[in-house]
C-alpha cells in the first residue's frame, strides 16, 4: 500500500472527527454571551425570590404608616331617614317622616402605651425586613455567581473533552498507519477505536452537563429557561484577588454587618415591643368623644332649616374611661405568649451566630484547600504532559505499548479536568468567604455590575 494512501487515510480520519465537532462548535458560537456582571444585574431585577422579599419590605412600610395613623382621631358621620305611621294620631298626622344625622369624633388619649408599642414594633419589623431584603440580594448574587462559574466549568470541560477526542482521533490515525505498515498489530487499532469512542461519549456527557448548568443559571436569574445563552470565563479581579482569610476578622465583619444577623436583632427588638403591647391590657383606656347631631321631623311646625340649625342641633363632649377588671386572663396569657416569642427570637439569633462561625470557618478551609488543589493540579498537568510526550515518543520507537500511552493520556486528561475544577472552585470559594462574612457589597456595587 502506497505511503500516499496512508497519509490520505490518516487525514480523512482526522477530518471525520473534526466534522463530528462542527455542530458542537456552531452551537456554542450561536447563542449570545451572557457575562457574569450581566447575569447578576438581570438576577437583581428578575429573581422571583428577591421580588417576594421586596414585597414583604413594602408590606412592612404600610404597617408602619398604619400604626402612625393610630394617633389621628377617628371621624364618622351617620344619617338615618325613616317613615312612620301613627295609628292613634289624626289622619293628616298619622304618616310622617324623620331625618337624623350626626358627626362623631373619637380620639384615644391613653391605651396603656399600646399605640406606641405597636408603632415601634412595626418599625423594628420593617427594619428587619429591610435587612432581610439586603441578605436576599446577597444570596441571589452568591447563587448566580456560583451557578455561572459552574456553567463556565462545564464549558471548559467540553473543551478538554473536544481536545481529547481530537487527540484520540489523531492517535487512531497514526496507529492505523503503523498497522498498514506492519509495525503494529490490529489489536492496537481496535483498542484505540474503543478509546476514541469513549472520548466521544465523554464529550456528549460534558455537553449535557453544560446544558444542565445553564438551566440552573437561568433559573437562579429568574428568566425563561428556554433563553439561549453562552458563558465566558470572568476576568473580574474580585474573583481572582486573595480575600481576607483571618477567621477573627471575618467573624467580626459578619457579626457587625451581616444583614440576616441584623434582621434577627431587629426581630428581637420587635418581640420586646410585642410584650409591651400585650401588657397594655392591664391599663385603663381613656378616649375623648365629641358628637354633633341634628334632626328633622315633618310634624313639627318649624321649617326644615330651622329644625336642623336651631331647634334640634346638639353637641356633646365627653371623656370615656374604661378600666379592665377581669378579662378571663386574656392579657396575662398574651403577655406569656409574647415572652415565649421573645425567648425564641433570642435563641434564633444565638443559633445564627453559631452558624456564621461554622460557615466562615468552613469557607476559609475550603478556600485554602482549593488553593492547594490548584497548585497540585498545575504540577500534575505539567508532569502528565511530559509523561505523555515521552510515552508517545517511546511508542513511535516501538518501545512502549498502547496501554502505556492510553494510560498516560488518561492521566493528562484527568489533570486538565483537575486544573479546571480547582481554578473555578477557588473563585467560588473566594465569593463564599465574602458571602458568609456578609461583605458582598464590593461585588454588588462594583463598576462591572452597577454600571
Amino acid at each position: 500500500m502506497s505511503p500516499l494512501f496512508l497519509i490520505c487515510r490518516r487525514q480523512l480520519c482526522y477530518l471525520a472527527c473534526l466534522l463530528c465537532l462542527l455542530p458542537v462548535v456552531a452551537a456554542a458560537q450561536s447563542p449570545p454571551v451572557l457575562r457574569l456582571e450581566q447575569a447578576v444585574t438581570l438576577a437583581l431585577a428578575h429573581n422571583q425570590g428577591l421580588q417576594i422579599a421586596a414585597d414583604q419590605m413594602r408590606d412592612g412600610e404600610i404597617s408602619v404608616r398604619l400604626q402612625q395613623d393610630q394617633y389621628l382621631p377617628q371621624i364618622t358621620a351617620s344619617g338615618t331617614a325613616s317613615l312612620h305611621h301613627d295609628v292613634g294620631a289624626q289622619e293628616e298626622e298619622c304618616n310622617y317622616s324623620n331625618l337624623a344625622s350626626d358627626i362623631k369624633l373619637s380620639l384615644n388619649l391613653f391605651s396603656g402605651f399600646s399605640v406606641q408599642a405597636a408603632l415601634e414594633k412595626a418599625r423594628q419589623t420593617l427594619a428587619a425586613r429591610q435587612h432581610s431584603f439586603g441578605r436576599a440580594q446577597q444570596q441571589v448574587v452568591f447563587t448566580v455567581i456560583g451557578n455561572y462559574l459552574n456553567a463556565v466549568k462545564a464549558l471548559e470541560q467540553i473543551r478538554v473533552a473536544e481536545q481529547n477526542l481530537l487527540d484520540n482521533a489523531q492517535q487512531l490515525s497514526d496507529i492505523e498507519a503503523y498497522h498498514q505498515a506492519g509495525r503494529r498489530p490490529v489489536t492496537d487499532v481496535y483498542k484505540q477505536q474503543a478509546e476514541t469512542a469513549s472520548a466521544r461519549s465523554t464529550l456528549f456527557g460534558a455537553q449535557r452537563d453544560y446544558r444542565v448548568n445553564k438551566l440552573a443559571l437561568l433559573q437562579s436569574i429568574g428568566i425563561d429557561a428556554t433563553t439561549k445563552i453562552d458563558v465566558v470565563l470572568p476576568n473580574s479581579p474580585l474573583l481572582h484577588n486573595i480575600p481576607e482569610t483571618s477567621e477573627t476578622v471575618l467573624l467580626a465583619t459578619a457579626l457587625n454587618g451581616r444583614p440576616d444577623l441584623l434582621a434577627l436583632q431587629k426581630n428581637v427588638a420587635a418581640s420586646v415591643e410585642q410584650i409591651r403591647l400585650a401588657q397594655a391590657g392591664h391599663y385603663p383606656s381613656v378616649d375623648l368623644v365629641a358628637v354633633a347631631a341634628t334632626s328633622f321631623n315633618d310634624r313639627e311646625e318649624d321649617d326644615f332649616a330651622s329644625q336642623l340649625k336651631e331647634d334640634n342641633l346638639t353637641g356633646t363632649l365627653s371623656l370615656s374611661l374604661s378600666i379592665p377588671i377581669f378579662d378571663r386572663n386574656l392579657t396575662r396569657h398574651e403577655v406569656d405568649q409574647a415572652r415565649v416569642g421573645r425567648n425564641t427570637a433570642g435563641l434564633e439569633l444565638a443559633k445564627l451566630q453559631r452558624q456564621i462561625e461554622a460557615e466562615i470557618g468552613q469557607a476559609v478551609a475550603d478556600f485554602e484547600t482549593a488553593g492547594q488543589q490548584l497548585e497540585a493540579a498545575r504540577e500534575q498537568l505539567n508532569y502528565a504532559d511530559k509523561a505523555l510526550e515521552s510515552t508517545t515518543q517511546r511508542y513511535r520507537a516501538g518501545v512502549a505499548t498502547l496501554t502505556e500511552i492510553t494510560s498516560a493520556r488518561s492521566v493528562l486528561v484527568e489533570a486538565r479536568y483537575a486544573q479546571i475544577e480547582a481554578q473555578l472552585d477557588r473563585m467560588i470559594q473566594t465569593v463564599a468567604i465574602a458571602h458568609y462574612s456578609g461583605d458582598l457589597n464590593p461585588i454588588l456595587f462594583s463598576k462591572e455590575i452597577s454600571g
